[in-house]
């Protein structure tokens, strides 16, 4: 039903990854050594980290990652500052938001074109809640307008990647966090690719197999992680409820390929892939 990919440390990918990347909240240079170590393609670079923003970068520091990203052939993606809030109903905060990750967008660039992953952003303490949403949202797709093309300009992918719909957690609201939002954002923004987080999705009674079947095609990446529901606690897959299974199975209907991001704290990646072929084993048994 399936074949699969193998790298060089004998983990074996289902057919729907084109690649494996690690997010692990370290340094740039200390996460590419332990991504490579376990058999990782790519990386995540956060952004969100002391350290890790664009003003912290030197040109001996790129070009000393350049080459190590050449000997260990492991490729990196920015996971953009999270707290850039893009959609803001704050004018003046947004466009200082847009051209912080525009800055973002360069650092992307001269390490070899790597994707930037963006998010929605949120607003704080609004007294209007659903007005200043709206804002926000529409501020947004206003703003990744401009950031594709500018990217574009410059040979890198911009990948939105949703936020989790806390609705128990104030004063802040996240912006672009349910099905009908993403939908509208994707729509509006030619050139934007979509990064499912299906753990982000996951929170609130969210279905993220019923967001992948609407909206696979968009989609370039997503990132696996595990919860219960309540919140975006990274738990190893299998740990948490949400319905790997079936949203495999939509993986498989839909012939989907892309990359596929781990935040699974506790566990590695030949943890993550063994639980994933074991879920593609009984897929296939239903088959037969």
């Amino acid at each position: 039903m399936t074949k699969n990919l193998a790298n060089a440390h004998g983990n074996v990918w289902p057919e729907y990854m084109n690649g494996v990347a690690q997010q692990n909240y370290l340094k740039a240079e200390q996460g590419i050594l332990e991504a490579a170590a376990q058999g990782y393609s790519h990386w995540y670079i956060d952004g969100s980290l002391p350290g890790e923003r664009p003003a912290e970068w030197t040109t001996s520091r790129i070009e000393a990652l350049q080459e190590t990203m050449g000997r260990l052939n492991v490729k990196p993606v920015y996971h953009g500052n999270f707290k850039a809030p893009l959609g803001s109903d704050v004018p003046e905060l947004g466009g200082a938001a847009l051209d912080y990750i525009k800055r973002e967008v360069d650092l992307s660039a001269s390490l070899g074109g790597a994707p930037v992953i963006v998010h929605g952003g949120g607003i704080v303490e609004p007294r209007l809640v659903i007005e200043a949403r709206r804002t926000g949202l529409a501020m947004l797709i206003d703003n990744l307008g401009e950031l594709v093309e500018y990217a574009r300009q410059r040979n890198v992918e911009i990948w939105l990647e949703n936020l989790s719909n806390y609705t128990r957690f104030h004063p802040f609201y996240y912006i672009c966090v349910t099905e009908d939002e993403y939908v509208e954002v994707l729509d509006n923004v030619p050139g934007l690719k979509f990064f499912f987080d299906v753990s982000h999705a996951h929170v609130n009674d969210g279905n993220p197999v019923a967001v992948f079947e609407r909206l696979h095609q968009h989609v370039v990446g997503m990132s696996f992680s595990d919860n219960k529901g309540d919140r975006d606690s990274h738990f190893p897959l299998g740990r948490g409820s949400l319905d790997y299974p079936g949203l495999v199975e939509a993986i498989m209907k839909h012939e989907w390929r892309g990359l596929i991001g781990f935040e699974t704290r506790g566990s590695t990646l030949s943890e993550s892939l063994a639980h994933l072929k074991a879920i593609g084993s009984r897929l296939a048994g239903k088959v037969d």
